[in-house]
């Protein structure tokens, strides 16, 4: 009889392949929300206005921000989802990469919630709850690459 050591999860590949599809989800999502709520598809939000152009973002920067650190934050989510697919990225290093950018996805959103939450037929915060939920998927993301074992 052999010892064991813990293995983690049950099946490396499959945990591997799980963290990309939450990654990858969660990016999509970050980034479909962001989207629509700058390009106002909720077409009604208090304090924020649909973008009326590039000129409109230098003057509006302060209130957009934090939408656009997430949708940096997303953007860096599908490198490292990518580079966990092509296995050129340790499973530890893209877990906890996966994990803070999951917590900064929801620390921006949870900002300008107060700004993009409060449209009266509530299609915005429709959207920032889909924000929301992506960088919960994120965190979900690193906490199964952190289960893998191959």
């Amino acid at each position: 009889m052999e010892a064991r050591g813990p293995s983690g999860a049950a099946d490396g590949r499959a945990s591997r392949l799980s963290a990309i599809g939450f990654g990858a989800f969660g990016a999509v999502l970050v980034l479909a929300g962001v989207v629509s709520i700058a390009t106002g598809i909720p077409n009604q939000a208090h304090n924020m206005a649909p973008l009326a152009g590039p000129a409109d973002i230098g003057r509006r920067l302060g209130e957009i921000s934090p939408l656009i650190a997430a949708s940096l934050a997303a953007l860096v989510v599908a490198l490292v989802v990518l580079t966990l697919a092509t296995r050129r990225l340790s499973r530890e290093a893209a877990a906890a990469e996966l994990i803070v950018l999951g917590v900064a996805i929801e620390i921006c959103v949870i900002g300008a919630i107060g700004r993009i939450g409060y449209a009266p037929n509530g299609s915005v915060l429709f959207a920032g709850l889909a924000c929301i939920t992506g960088g919960a998927s994120v965190i979900a993301a690193g906490a199964i690459a952190a289960l893998v074992r191959e």
